[in-house]
């Protein structure tokens, strides 16, 4: 155990070196010099047990043995190194206490004045070693104590089976007694170590029936915990305190907001190998490591949910939350509380218990929002003040509240327009914008159809129990042929449903497919067959001849001025124009507009 301890015992011989002008070792049970000074100082680690009578002798007898004439002495004889033996005199201590021996402590003059000076003042030397010893001795056995202790606290707490609760046990004067294994994760092992229960301060109101404390670490960290501060009776007038807290990952579990196929998705889900979805995970995969915010555009149904997870799954916080809510699908009046939280009594219908927000559910992890077009202007105005200052405010009070959260948005609609009519902020905008992503539209990946089709034939088939077919590839360049304005979505759902209408002989042809897709592919086919060449005709309000691929592109231009670049926009443009969608992207792409 002295070599658990190594640098306080060479402490110990170093004060003893000093005061004395002595040469100092000391060595443990096992005969092993475990400190050193002077000519022992470079040979701390060696075992003395072929020479070291003395010290056995003291570990024999525990007692204090002095030999005033080395070489000479009775317990020398049985030392086979007698004669080579430099030493002119020597005072060992054992190092024990009333059940064990931990060592030895000796005290060696290799000169006549150093033995001359000792035998001189022996009773206070003897004193004085023997005092250290005994102090030695109760730091080891202390320690022992502790060891012990601490793993007996360790089983209890395996035993009561506790999963996600933090533990910090105090000593009546506040000092740190213990912590379990999550308490040191979240607050660090250092930390957890030199904190007191004076870094522990109880706030106002709490949260889901909770206190709620702000647990500062000594390394200038501030956690804010839900839990309690429970006082122990230590016998006596003396009271040590525990606290106990939940885990914010548990207290989200609890919560309800981490879905259970968080951990299945990552990039491998992100089924496909074309170019523009090859391009899109390779930048995506280099930013997994980093804090910074995200922003993902792209069109409702391209998995821009799952990009999300797969980022948040491949980075440094995949333990911690994946939080995503819509901000879409909560009323403006509830997304607020939503997001940062409330205490008791913020607003009318409010639990009298409190709530945290997803930001702080999310803590250490990812928050996901979605649909971020949606959100209203003044809610707005806090996401940005906590993407600048990474500190929430919740309803009803004005503590300011740490967080450490990645944020991760994604819109459908194009922002930019969004902040030209006014119902985004421009200032937002370039908070999320830090690292763009864009999601392609599966007409954009067609070679990904035949992949998708495939994937989403084996899922189905297994859910619903029925052998597996062939894709016939004229279904293949059948689906190729469709513009998927719902994206993957879209595809996985027409999968769906020809696998239910499947025939007994398993089968899936062109028949299995939804009415209205097979419609839509005819009219494109219509839309797609060779034209004659257009003829010019007269401009009557102008008197010259303009080509109709000219007045074509004017009237494209025109709707889209009138109705703007959104994707809703579009689809009204088209309208309006008499064109279907993919008829109407497709001439945008051809006159480059």
């Amino acid at each position: 155990m002295l070599s658990d301890l190594q640098p306080s015992v060479q402490s110990y011989a170093d004060v003893i070196s000093r005061v004395t002008g002595i040469d100092v070792e000391i060595v443990d049970s096992n005969m092993v010099r475990v400190a050193g000074t002077g000519i022992y100082a470079d040979s701390v680690g060696q075992n003395l047990a072929r020479a070291g009578e003395v010290y056995k002798e003291v570990m024999r007898s525990r007692k204090t043995i002095q030999v005033d004439t080395p070489r000479h002495h009775a317990i020398c004889g049985r030392c086979p190194d007698r004669e080579k033996c430099r030493e002119h005199f020597s005072l060992s201590t054992p190092i024990a206490d009333e059940t064990r021996l931990f060592g030895v402590i000796g005290l060696v003059c290799f000169n006549d004045e150093d033995r001359a000076r000792i035998l001189a003042s022996l009773d206070s030397y003897s004193a004085f070693i023997s005092f250290l010893a005994d102090g030695l001795a109760l730091k080891i056995g202390e320690r022992g104590r502790l060891i012990q202790a601490t793993r007996m606290l360790d089983l209890m707490l395996q035993a009561a089976d506790i999963p996600g609760l933090g533990i910090v046990l105090f000593n009546i004067d506040g000092s740190l007694l213990y912590a379990n294994s999550p308490a040191r994760d979240l607050l660090g092992e250092d930390a957890g170590r030199s904190m007191s229960v004076s870094g522990i301060q109880r706030c106002d109101g709490g949260v889901y029936g909770y206190e709620e404390y702000e647990v500062k670490t000594p390394d200038g960290r501030v956690h804010n915990l839900p839990g309690r501060m429970m006082d122990l009776d230590c016998g006596g007038d003396g009271k040590s305190m525990m606290f106990v807290f939940e885990l914010p990952t548990r207290l989200a579990r609890l919560a309800g907001n981490i879905n259970s196929h968080s951990d299945e998705a990552g990039f491998d889900n992100l089924i496909g190998s074309s170019p523009a979805l090859e391009a899109l995970k390779s930048k995506a995969i280099q930013v997994a490591d980093s804090g910074s915010t995200v922003l993902i555009t792209g069109e409702s149904g391209t998995g821009k949910e799952l990009l999300a997870r797969a980022i948040h799954n491949a980075g440094p916080r995949k333990n911690a939350p994946f939080i995503a809510i819509n901000c879409g699908g909560i009323p403006d009046t509830l997304l607020e509380s939503e997001l940062f939280g409330y205490v008791s009594g913020a607003f009318t219908g409010a639990s009298s218990k409190g709530r945290m927000g997803k930001f702080e559910l999310a803590e250490g992890g990812v928050i996901f929002l979605d649909e971020i077009s949606a959100m209203p202007l003044y809610v707005q105005v806090k996401l940005l003040r906590v993407l600048q200052e990474r500190v929430v405010i919740r309803l009803g009070s004005n503590r300011l509240i740490p967080v450490n959260v990645r944020v991760i948005a994604a819109s459908n609609e194009d922002l930019r327009e969004c902040i030209k009519r006014s119902a985004f902020r421009e200032d937002l905008y370039y908070r999320l914008n830090v690292i763009p992503l864009d999601m392609p539209p599966l007409r954009q990946r067609t070679g990904d159809v035949p992949i998708l089709a495939n994937f989403f034939l084996d899922k189905y088939c297994a859910l619903f129990h029925k052998r597996r077919p062939r894709l016939r590839a004229s279904m293949l360049r059948l689906l190729e042929k469709y513009t998927w304005p719902g994206n993957v979505r879209e595809l996985e759902h027409v999968l769906e449903y020809a696998v239910n209408m499947m025939p007994a002989d398993g089968a899936i042809g062109i028949d299995c497919l939804p009415a209205k897709l097979l419609e839509d592919v005819r009219r494109l086919e219509t839309e797609n067959a060779p034209q004659a060449p257009p003829l010019p005709v007269q401009a009557a309000s102008a008197g010259q001849i303009v080509p109709l691929a000219q007045l074509e592109e004017r009237a494209i231009r025109a709707a889209l001025e009138t109705f703007g670049r959104s994707t809703e926009g579009k689809k009204n443009a088209a309208r309006a124009l008499g064109l279907s969608l993919a008829t109407f992207y497709r001439k945008i792409r051809f006159f480059s507009i």
